[in-house]
Parts: C-alpha cells; structure tokens; sequence
C-alpha cells in the first residue's frame, strides 16, 4: 500500500501537521490502496507563501522562457524515469486502464514541447504605434496560480496547469482529488531530481475545504480549474469576489454528427474512443451520437458490433478496454441515468448492467440507447460514465439543432464522407473544438476552450498561455526611439 506522510511545500517534502487522512480505495478492489494526509490550513498558506515569496522575490519570473523551459524539460524526464509506478499508481487509484494510462503518460513530453513552441511565438515585449507617439506593451507573468484538478486524469490534468503557468513565469499550487492523490507524490519527487527553483510547485492534499481555502487565499493572483460545473461555478463567484482571474475547464455533454451516407466503417474506431474512452470518464465525451434516420440500424449495428469485441476488466491488464468507474457514487450515478433513460422510453441495445462476472468493482458494462429524444435527462445531463446515446435526425437543420439544444459547449465530432461538408457544418456547432473525421480535441494544438455551462476562458495553445500573463502598456517618451525589443 502507498503511504506517505508529508506533503510537497515549497519544493521540499514537509512532514504533515494535522490528524486527518485521506483513504484511497481502488476502484477494481475495493481495497484501500493508499493513505495520505489532508492538508491543514496552516499547510496551504506555506505552499502560497513560498510560492508567493519565489514569484516576489525568487528568479522564476525574471527568466526567459527558453531557460524555464530547460528546467521543465528536465522535470518531464524525472517524471518519466517514474513511468511504472506512476503508470501502476494511477490505475490503482481511479481505475484508469493500463492503454489510457500509457496514452497520457506518452503525451507528457509531446505536450510540454507544444507549449513551448506556442510560448516562443508570444510576443512579451513589442513597440506599437500611438495615436502619438509609441507605446510599450509588455506581456508579464499575471503571479501566483493555483491549479486545482480532477480525479479522472491524475498526472495529464495535474502537468496541464504545471507546464503553462511555469513556463510563463508563474508559481504554482496544485490541489489533486482527494480520490486520486497518489501519482501526483511522484511529481514532487521529479521536481526536486530536476531541481526546480525552491517555490515554485507546491502540491497540497485534500478536498473541498482544502481546495476553497487555496482559491480564495489572499496570496493567489490566478485560478485554473478543471471538474465539474458545480465546482466551477463555486470557483468563479469565489474569483469574482476578489477580481482575479480564472479558467474553468468543465463538464460537457458533446455531440457527434454523422452526416448522412457517411461510410462509418473507418471512423468507428474513433467514435467509441471519443465517447467511451475511460469509460466515458471524459469532459469532451461525445457521448451524444446523431445520426441521419436512414443510417440509424447501420450505424447501431457498427457501433454495437465494435463495442462489444472490446474487453471489460482488470484495468492493469494490458488488453482491457475498459476498466471499472473511479468511485461508487459515480458508479449509482450511472445506474440511476440509466434507469431514467429506460423510464422515459429509450431501449439500451447494448449494456445497461453490471457485468455478472465482476461481483467486486464498480463496474458498468458499456451501454448504447436508441429512441434517444434529445429532451431527455440522459441526452441533456453529463453522466460521466460509459453510457451513449443515440439520437436520429430528419434533415442537416435538425442535425445543428439537437448538437446546440444543450446547456453544454465543450466538445464534439462530425463524421462525413466530405471534408469540406464536414468542416462546414462543424462550424455551425456551438462548442469549443470539433473534430472532423476523428483525431484528438483542438487538434492538440489549438486552444481548448468551453462555451455555455462548459467553461470560462481557454487552456492550451498560444490563448491558453495568455491566462498566465498580465498585460501592461509604458507610454514611450515623446520622440524617443526604442531599441530593438
């Protein structure tokens, strides 16, 4: 079992203060599997003060981005030289399959070199024309973050408010979910192999009160969230109280448009990984499949027959496809939409149970709806679980029109024979990132950004680099001539 008794502060392990500890139990054992203290009060003001003072008084903001970037660079290759435990330590704790834990923990480097290249095309320092005269604009680090994360992608989610906010100068206090805690250790002790400057990444325990305490701290200049809309809503009154600045990356209930006639043979692949990878424990599941009302028994077909070769299991199992929900309640979330879609006259063609053969887990076998109305409570409410619908359409109008009737904008795909058909009716889709023909959200390039209920702001890409920076404007003197900025 994994048990630690301190806490990552400041860049050094601190011995934990208070009595409390957090339980965690393995999703496929209901065993628990872990034990690790719950920060104090006490505990999280030293993880902003030290982050504060590195910010304040430390060199991390006043170095260049490339020289940032050598230190997370070696950062990365602590974390990577962890890879069996980190890989072990994330199953055990939310459940994750060893192929969804390998994908994450793959991207760690691809992604920290993203941002990279997208921070070198910022321009921190540039000379503008006035109406008289010129004018500075500077681009600074906007001060002091805390990242607060979620517990279905531990190491992925927890690197993605790291790596921005360090590369853009910015201190950081990172809070896990108290389901998932455990990986994140290996993070503090890569940060000190890679000596990164005292201060800058913290990592405090914990849940809601740990979690309100550090958004509403006085010490902290910026707030980057990613969970629940709930949560998110909470946060942004928080922020708003205080005038600081905030992401929210949150819930969605995404759509995937096929178009009609599209030959889905080649896609559907793509489809199931978009709406049921990690058992549909993803923000930007398109979990909301809309098919033309000629196509529906074909595609049904295709997705039944390709869901139902895929393995449900023991998720550190090389082979498993799909392993058990993170928590029990999600997994009594799950079963109650499900028993609500049945009530309100959808017929599961697939799933819909728990699997005989797994009495211990909270497992669901994967579950696929038909005479989906889009009014419905399971086509409307994020069910954070491996349940799919699928809703029929008349015409390309009534297509845009179900994908828009959700108080979500998060995510979505379109499937089309046509590129160029696709790529338009994508851009009718009110949403965040659309994917045309499969590949990953925003391309792994573009900015990452909720509409509607889904979110506040844009994380990745040049955009989501500019939520760590702070902008300030220096009237040049009249007839002065700068040098080269």
């Amino acid at each position: 079992m994994f048990e630690r008794e301190d806490h990552f502060i400041g860049g050094r392990w601190v011995s934990a203060r208070g009595s409390e500890f957090l339980d965690v139990v393995s999703p496929s054992t209901e065993e628990v599997v872990g034990r690790v203290p719950v920060a104090t009060t006490d505990e999280v003001d030293a993880a902003v003060a030290a982050a504060r003072a590195a910010f304040d008084d430390g060199p991390w903001p006043r170095l260049s981005v490339a020289e940032r970037a050598e230190h997370l660079r070696r950062f990365v290759a602590a974390v990577e030289a962890r890879r069996e435990p980190a890989l072990r330590l994330q199953i055990d704790e939310m459940g994750m399959t060893h192929k969804f834990a390998v994908e994450n923990f793959d991207g760690l480097r691809p992604s920290l070199e993203r941002y990279v290249a997208d921070a070198e095309k910022i321009a921190f320092a540039e000379v503008r024309e006035g109406v008289v005269g010129k004018v500075l604009v500077l681009r600074e680090p906007v001060g002091v973050v805390a990242g607060v994360t979620p517990w279905n992608s531990p190491i992925a989610v927890e690197v993605s408010k790291i790596f921005p906010a360090l590369l853009m100068g910015c201190p950081i206090v990172v809070k896990p979910a108290p389901e998932s805690p455990l990986s994140a250790y290996l993070l503090g002790e890569a940060a000190i192999e890679a000596g990164l400057p005292e201060g800058v990444l913290s990592i405090v325990n914990g849940g809601v009160p740990v979690g309100a305490h550090l958004v509403d701290h006085p010490g902290i200049d910026h707030v980057t969230f990613t969970g629940s809309t709930g949560g998110g809503h909470v946060i942004a009154q928080t922020c708003a109280a205080r005038f600081r600045g905030v992401t929210l990356e949150l819930g969605g209930k995404s759509a995937a448009v096929v178009l009609p006639g599209t030959d889905m043979t080649e896609y559907v692949p793509s489809l199931v990984g978009g709406s049921l990878r990690n058992s549909g424990q993803i923000c930007v599941s398109t979990n909301r499949v809309i098919v033309h009302e000629d196509d529906r028994d074909r595609v049904v077909q295709q997705l039944v027959d390709h869901i139902s070769a895929m393995k449900l299991g023991d998720p550190h199992e090389p082979d498993t496809d799909f392993g058990p929900l993170a928590a029990k309640r999600q997994l009594e979330k799950v079963e109650q939409f499900v028993a609500s879609g049945r009530a309100q006259g959808a017929k599961v063609v697939l799933g819909g149970v728990r699997p005989a053969d797994r009495p211990t887990g909270w497992y669901f076998e994967p579950t696929v709806f038909v005479d989906v109305d889009n009014g419905m409570e399971i086509a409307q409410e994020e069910i954070f679980g491996p349940v799919l619908s699928v809703i029929t359409y008349s015409d390309e109008d009534e297509a845009i029109a179900i994908a828009n009737d959700s108080k979500y904008g998060l995510g979505g795909a379109v499937f089309a024979t046509d590129a160029e058909e696709g790529i338009r009716v994508a851009t009718r889709i009110v949403t965040g990132t659309v994917q045309v023909n499969g590949g990953p959200p925003a391309g792994g390039g573009g900015p990452f950004a909720g509409r509607k209920h889904s979110g506040m702001g844009a994380e990745r890409a040049v955009e989501g680099l500019g939520a760590f920076l702070e902008l300030k404007s220096v009237t040049l003197p009249p007839g002065y001539e700068p040098a080269a900025v």
